[in-house]
This record gives C-alpha cells, structure tokens and sequence, in this order.
C-alpha cells in the first residue's frame, strides 16, 4: 500500500494559485474534466472521483483538485453559485495523444463534455463526449476563449479559492440558459450563441 500511495502521489500536483495554473497552460497542454453527474449520491461521485484519479495518475498525467462553477440565475438577485469538482489535468509528459485520452475519459464518466486547453492557454474548447447530446452536440468542438485569471463568470473555475475562466474578449452578450441543463452544457449554448450574433454582426 505504502508503494502504491508513493507511485500516485507523484503525479498529484502541489497546490497553487493561479499563476501556478498559468504556468502549467504555458508548458503544456492540459484539461479541465469531472467525474460527477447530478444522477450519483454523493458517495458515488465521490468513488467515481477517486477512480478518475485513479487511471489520470495511471496514465502519467499531473493533476490537482479543483471547483468548476457555474452561477445559477447570473446577474440577478437570485444568484447562487453551484460547483463539483473538477480536476486540472496536466500533460507532463506531452503525450500526443492527450486530448484524445481525455475525451475517452469523459466518455468512460458519461460527461456531457470536456474542457481542453492548449499549451498556450489560448483558444480552450469543449468537446462534446456523451452521444444524444445537443449541447454541445457528440464529437463536436466549442471554442470558449482565452485563459482569464481573477475573474468571476457565469462559468468558472477556482483553484485555492480564485476564479479563472476562459473566455473570448469582444463578445459580451449574455444568454439566459435552461436551469435542467449541466454546468457544461449551459457553457456550450452560451458559446454557441454569442458565436452566432457575432457572426451575424461582421457580416452586416
């Protein structure tokens, strides 16, 4: 046990604030990925995480636990923060093959989607894992922005209690999402509408 403890924990980032973050985005490429589903008692996200963490370590990657929000009823007096945990997962050995693991990964925890960040911190996207889908649709990419550290948003991430998201600069319409739909699922219709309207304006 103490060997097994020993091999896992060296892949366990050491817990940082945001510039910590940043430079990991700047090293390598990385995810933001969860195990949880709304379906799962607490118990069971809670295994489902340790299993989850279980095969990122297997696999070589780096990870450390973090808090992916979204800010249910946004801008309004009723406002509330909800979260689950997430892990950001780091490419420490530059595995080609990162992005696509991660996906399966996400499809193995029957997540509506997956955050992936390239090396760069620029031009994070969702991908679409769980088939049936609309938002974002199976297999499909959703652009969501650039790394933005200390900003709080209708999607979010904290890690050692400090928001960063990921978002574009020049759209600022905010969309009122279905209150039935995932944290994820509400980023990528967001997204996808502010692309629309953003469309449509160069092309007037």
């Amino acid at each position: 046990m103490k060997e097994l403890l020993e091999s896992w924990n060296k892949y366990i980032i050491a817990e940082g604030g945001l510039s910590r973050n940043w430079s990991h985005m700047q090293e390598h490429d990385c995810a933001l990925i969860s195990a949880e589903r709304n379906s799962y008692t607490k118990k069971e996200n809670k295994d489902r995480g340790l299993e989850l963490e279980a095969v990122i370590a297997r696999a070589g990657y780096g990870y450390k636990t973090e808090r992916g929000s979204f800010i249910e009823n946004f801008k309004t007096p009723q406002a509330i923060e909800v979260s689950e945990k997430s892990l950001f997962v780091v490419n420490l050995k530059d595995d080609p093959g990162f992005f696509d693991r991660i996906a399966e990964l996400s499809k193995q925890f029957e997540q509506d989607s997956v955050l992936m960040i390239p090396k760069g911190g620029k031009g994070a996207y969702l991908i679409g894992t769980k088939e049936g889908n609309d938002f974002p649709p199976f297999g499909e990419t959703i652009t969501v922005g650039d790394f933005r550290g200390g900003v709080e948003d209708e999607f979010m991430t904290r890690t050692g209690g400090r928001p960063y998201v990921f978002k574009d600069k020049d759209i600022k319409e905010e969309l009122q999402t279905y209150k039935k739909l995932s944290r994820n699922q509400r980023w990528a219709v967001k997204k996808m509408v502010e692309r629309l309207k953003h469309s449509s304006r160069k092309n007037k």
